[in-house]
């Protein structure tokens, strides 16, 4: 996710901190989803110019469910996001139900890292909780790796004296 700010790792509690998503992966699927509408266009194109078969013009439909999905890429990466104001942080999920928790309800914040071995090598799996001083969840995050590493949103939670638990567990 990547910050709204001038410097990654600046932090002012007096402006709004908002953490996105890379802006590689937006252009990657809005041209995705542009070339594959283009090849759509193309095979119906040759369809009306009765250039390909009907059996032929079914691989177009399978460009346009690829556009389809690359266009809900762009729907998450538009709306997806972390922000912090006023001592309140608002996570607004793409396909949930949109959390805020203020500083005041936030007991603790635990990254949690899962390391899991494939046939490429370890991967892992990183997950950002807000919790209350019940241990209950408040916000939960599936993070790339890049919101945990934020240096503004880590200033964020060290200027509101809440604690960060980092916790990793290898499942291989």
């Amino acid at each position: 996710m990547k910050s709204k700010t001038s410097k990654q790792s600046a932090f002012n509690p007096n402006e709004i901190l908002e953490i996105k998503g890379p802006v590689w992966a937006f252009w990657v699927c809005l041209l995705a989803m542009i070339g594959c509408l283009v090849t759509f266009f193309v095979f119906l194109f040759l369809k009306t110019q009765n250039t390909i078969t009907s059996d032929t013009f079914y691989f177009g439909y399978i460009f346009l469910v690829l556009s389809l999905l690359s266009a809900v890429g762009v729907y998450a990466w538009v709306y997806e996001k972390l922000t912090y104001s006023s001592g309140v942080y608002k996570y607004y999920n793409a396909f949930g139900k949109n959390r805020r928790a203020s500083v005041e309800e936030i007991g603790s914040v635990k990254v949690l890292t899962v390391y899991y071995a494939t046939k490429h090598g370890i991967r892992s799996k990183i997950r950002i909780f807000f919790y209350d001083s019940s241990k209950n969840i408040l916000i939960k995050i599936i993070d790339d790796g890049t919101l945990s590493k934020n240096e503004a949103f880590l200033k964020s939670l060290k200027y509101n004296r809440i604690k960060i638990i980092r916790e990793e567990k290898y499942d291989y």
